[in-house]
């Protein structure tokens, strides 16, 4: 058996057997979504979508537009802390028996990727419960973007922090992030707004649940920083388990 499939299995089974996680996979969507579609007014929303710009909205549906993304992310981001922690020491071990290191970070890398799909087909599927999108797949990738991208964030978080301070992090950072700096609902988009995460994923969320288009440069965008966010995290991951 190659290391690659050992260390994904092993990443597999430490999350299925941690019940925080399991426990944001399957109830957090579900509350976060649902309590903003229930709370809401009766009322529309003037705001800006970036491939029609000022168009009205009923604010149910924008909420829930919103809070699905940032239900992935906090599943994605919380996966990638509590993954990368307590995978360290065991893949630590892996590489000084001799194990490739490249094959231990790819293992990592696609279970993040898969708590990410998770994570963001749950979240989707609770929205279609309450609110419809024009473009299903794009709203998907979307979403699924944003929960890879804060996956990789949260496994920065748990190389350079302890756990109780990445979970503030990851409990503030995808809130500020998402629903205040990219919300379509504030005047001015901030300065550092185009600097996070979500700020490109985001812009494909809003044309593919709002408008029949979407602009496809904000894939791009969003996949060039996923690349560079991946290099950061492989390499900050590598010196982790001391590989170099």
């Amino acid at each position: 058996m190659s290391t690659l499939r050992t260390a994904f299995e092993m990443g597999v089974r430490e999350y299925a057997r941690t019940p925080v996680l399991l426990a944001l996979l399957a109830f957090l969507p579900v509350y976060l979504i649902l309590v903003f579609a229930w709370v809401m007014p009766e009322s529309r929303a003037a705001v800006e979508v970036p491939v029609q710009g000022a168009m009205s909205v009923e604010m149910a549906t924008l909420t829930t537009v919103l809070t699905t993304p940032m239900a992935a992310a906090f599943v994605g981001g919380a996966a990638g802390l509590f993954l990368m922690q307590s995978a360290s020491a065991v893949d630590g071990r892996l590489a000084l028996v001799g194990a490739d290191a490249s094959e231990i970070v790819a293992a990592r890398a696609g279970v993040l990727v898969l708590a990410a799909a998770a994570g963001s087909v749950v979240s989707v599927g609770v929205l279609s419960t309450v609110a419809s999108v024009e473009r299903g797949l794009w709203y998907l990738l979307a979403t699924f973007l944003v929960g890879l991208l804060y996956g990789g964030v949260g496994a920065l978080v748990g190389l350079a922090l302890n756990r109780l301070a990445g979970i503030y992090v990851l409990m503030f950072g995808p809130f500020l992030d998402l629903f205040l700096a990219q919300s379509p609902l504030t005047d001015e988009t901030h300065v550092l707004a185009p600097l996070l995460p979500g700020h490109f994923p985001m812009k494909l969320a809003f044309d593919a649940a709002l408008t029949a288009r979407v602009r496809p440069a904000n894939l791009w965008f969003s996949l060039a920083y996923l690349t560079v966010l991946a290099l950061v995290v492989g390499a900050a991951f590598r010196r982790a388990i001391r590989v170099d």
